[in-house]
């Protein structure tokens, strides 16, 4: 029996929210020089009369969005990529809890002024990540805190060499669980109940990871017995899960988050579901053999277009940029720019002459006309160069920060957009969580 409705949709929404996921931590790296750019006025502070440096201020809405980071004075003023309209303004520092404004109206031409807001010191809570048997530190393991009876606040990181992890952003005081999330080989750690003072620091909350159990098996195409490679496999065992990709044979191991129980192991490759109900699966040992076919029907006969996004002052890729082809009678598709600005349409295209536009937010639209489309054949480098809203088209955001309270200095904007895209994933572990067995 395939998954039911319910089962489907969830897992669609969970592998969207992982490529998500993907395309926020490569853009959080590219912000950062983007948001260099602008230029600052207006001071930030963390206690009476002392600004924050490198505060990340950002501005959202649907007709636009911008940013910078606070200079030594705890200066900022965004002044490009912001069109007529409402935003959402944003203020995150390490060490504080983040603080937001809504319905900020914005005019082209003019400064909105003063937007301020007032930053309170976040809790801390501090410890070590290491293996259950061996006692070994474990590096690079991402540590996320979310309130014990659910809420807004919530932050996380990633533990370093010597595997110490420091959550430092947006904890209130209250009750915490302080998670790992799927490090390779092992099995997610939880600590419950953690109690958090904010301005204070809770030290010791350590966690030893035990060893994941494994599936393994091949996924091929029915009724061809073809291997299908980029199938995405997951394994679900109440709040237990694992994942995996398909190679180029087919074959597929899940190494992590496993751990002893008994599995729903479930197929999907484009439109197409198959399952496999009740895989035992022992922590620390190998469960091979999960084979599964899935019913392929093959998609009408299209045209490919590829090529390249990128800012046309810098030549950096633009990620997540939105591409879209219309030929008219002829077909239509669409597709998004992974990390390296580069997208693929290779559905909807029947043979025809092409009109591919690509937009971003924080960008002119620009679009490439007369593009010249034939069914099962690629059409390369069709590239787009996107100007950034300037300051003559773009309204202007400028205020001061005020904080209290004895805040340790966390400046480093590299720490401050690392945590930023990390912090995205407690959001996928809370939707994770309903991704269990339908009776």
């Amino acid at each position: 029996m395939g998954p039911s409705i319910l089962k489907r949709r969830v897992l669609s929404e969970f592998l969207v929210s992982l490529l998500v996921l993907g395309l926020i931590v490569n853009s959080s790296l590219i912000a950062v020089s983007q948001f260099s750019k602008a230029s600052c006025s207006g001071i930030v502070y963390a206690t009476s009369g002392v600004p924050i440096e490198n505060a990340l201020v950002g501005a959202s809405g649907p007709n636009g969005s911008g940013g910078t980071l606070t200079n030594s004075t705890g200066a900022y003023l965004i002044n490009e990529g912001l069109e007529s309209g409402n935003y959402t303004v944003e203020v995150i520092a390490t060490g504080y809890l983040i603080s937001n404004s809504t319905g900020v109206k914005v005019t082209v031409g003019h400064t909105t002024s003063p937007v301020n807001f007032f930053l309170n010191p976040s809790g801390v809570i501090t410890g070590k990540v290491t293996d259950a048997v061996s006692s070994a530190a474990l590096s690079g393991v991402l540590v996320y805190a979310v309130p014990s009876t659910g809420g807004a606040f919530g932050w996380s990181a990633i533990t370093n060499s010597s595997g110490d992890y420091t959550i430092a952003t947006d904890l209130n005081t209250g009750t915490y669980n302080v998670t790992t999330f799927n490090l390779a080989g092992y099995i997610n750690g939880k600590i419950s109940g953690v109690s958090v003072t904010a301005g204070a620091v809770t030290a010791g909350e350590n966690l030893a990871l035990a060893r994941s159990g494994i599936i393994s098996g091949r996924i091929t195409a029915y009724p061809s017995g073809q291997p299908l490679a980029n199938a995405t496999i997951v394994a679900n065992y109440g709040t237990n899960f694992g994942t995996a990709v398909s190679n180029a044979t087919g074959y597929y191991r899940i190494a992590s988050g496993l751990a002893s129980g008994n599995y729903t192991v479930v197929a999907t490759y484009h439109y197409g579901f198959n399952e496999t109900s009740d895989v035992s699966v022992v922590a620390g040992s190998e469960t091979p053999n999960v084979n599964m076919y899935i019913v392929v029907t093959p998609p009408p006969p299209s045209g490919i277009i590829t090529g390249k996004v990128t800012d046309l002052d810098s030549g950096k890729p633009i990620v997540g940029a939105s591409v879209e082809a219309d030929g008219g009678a002829a077909g239509s598709g669409n597709a998004i720019t992974d990390a390296s600005g580069t997208y693929v349409i290779s559905a909807g295209l029947g043979t025809g002459t092409y009109n591919v536009t690509a937009s971003a937010k924080g960008y002119n639209s620009t679009t490439v006309t007369g593009v010249s489309v034939t069914v099962s054949q690629t059409t390369p480098n069709v590239n787009l160069q996107l100007s950034q809203i300037p300051p003559a088209q773009s309204g202007s955001i400028a205020g001061t920060v005020t904080g209290t309270g004895a805040v340790p200095e966390f400046v480093a904007p590299g720490i401050v957009f690392a945590t930023i895209a990390a912090a995205t994933v407690a959001l996928l572990i809370i939707r994770k969580k309903t991704f269990k067995r339908t009776q």
